[in-house]
């Protein structure tokens, strides 16, 4: 009796803890609204490995949640034997709210979908055309573990596939596999043979004998050069001393210059005191004949009248001569008429 009490008591505290646990978890899921959400499924096409990506993992508009995957499967080509990795999503429909104008009779939060006024297939071919794209992205360096990120690339190529029923997002590489693609179109065995042969020429150079030799030849080198100065020193020694002998007979001779250039000076500054006396005296002479030479000087004007006369006489003594040329008997008879 009292064993089947203890069980009684035990199933019963079982039962209630097992209540409280789901009227929690009917807080939490039902307080979150997620019951309420709509929510829309998407699928994408990626060529190359998904490893790191699960069940579960999120996705991420510009680092923000609003969805997660729900389903990774792998199809072939039968054509070409091509492989894709479709990734199904599923984005809750109210994570992206518009923004709402003062002036606007729109409520604040009414989601993108909602103010498109479409559905959920035109709505995500708009935002294909702006450039909406899908790249699979790293959460954790340390686990490796893979997100879908969803981001406008305006700048990308569209590639669809088109092998389903469900609304595709286009795809790009993510930047490991563009960082990959560019090491595999690297010429790497060409760049390791450069590399090879140049670490070989290094290594041929530095162990040639004409390195091996260097230090002897730098010794032998840095010997010549100490004589060299050497023979230098002793050379320079004697000029040094000869140099100063010669400054010495130089300041000799300077002083000697200076104490004859003196005299110089001073028989210089009297010659040039009597010089300038004369350019003074002639100076004055050459003023006085100026005032002589002058066209109104009294000089001038007699001078003048005295070469007028000179002129009238001359003048005077040619007509006599031309009167006398005619008339040579006027010398003995006189002028007069011819009797």
């Amino acid at each position: 009796m009292v064993v089947a009490s203890k069980v009684k008591k035990s199933m019963i505290g079982a039962f209630v803890l097992g209540a409280v646990a789901l009227g929690v978890g009917a807080v939490i899921v039902f307080g979150s609204g997620m019951f309420f959400t709509p929510k829309f499924e998407f699928i994408m096409f990626f060529e190359n490995s998904v490893n790191g990506l699960q069940v579960g993992a999120p996705v991420l508009f510009r680092g923000v949640p609003i969805g997660q995957v729900t389903e990774i499967s792998i199809d072939a080509d039968s054509g070409d034997l091509h492989f894709y990795i479709p990734v199904v999503v599923e984005i809750e429909g109210g994570k992206v709210r518009m923004t709402v104008n003062k002036n606007s009779t729109k409520p604040k939060d009414e989601s993108l979908l909602q103010a498109s006024q479409e559905d959920a297939h035109e709505l995500l071919n708009k935002l294909v055309e702006r450039g909406l794209r899908a790249q699979l992205v790293t959460q954790s360096f340390v686990t490796g573990q893979l997100a879908v990120a969803l981001d406008i690339m305006p700048d990308t190529a569209v590639r669809l596939v088109g092998d389903s029923t469900l609304p595709e997002i286009p795809t790009v590489p993510s930047a490991f596999e563009k960082l990959t693609q560019t090491l595999t179109k690297l010429p790497l065995e060409t760049l390791v043979d450069r590399l090879t042969a140049a670490v070989s020429g290094i290594d041929n150079l530095v162990n040639s004998p004409e390195i091996q030799n260097l230090p002897v030849k730098l010794d032998t080198t840095l010997d010549a050069g100490k004589d060299l100065l050497r023979e230098l020193q002793g050379k320079v020694d004697p000029l040094a001393q000869n140099l100063d002998v010669a400054i010495q007979s130089y300041t000799e001779l300077a002083r000697d210059l200076n104490q004859r250039t003196s005299g110089l000076s001073t028989a210089a500054g009297k010659t040039l005191g009597m010089l300038d006396t004369t350019l003074k005296e002639g100076s004055a002479a050459l003023a006085s004949i100026q005032r002589l030479t002058k066209s109104d000087s009294p000089t001038v004007t007699d001078l003048n009248a005295a070469l007028r006369e000179i002129a009238t006489a001359a003048r005077s003594l040619r007509a006599l001569a031309d009167y006398l040329e005619r008339h040579p008997e006027a010398l003995i008879q006189g002028k007069g008429p011819r009797r």
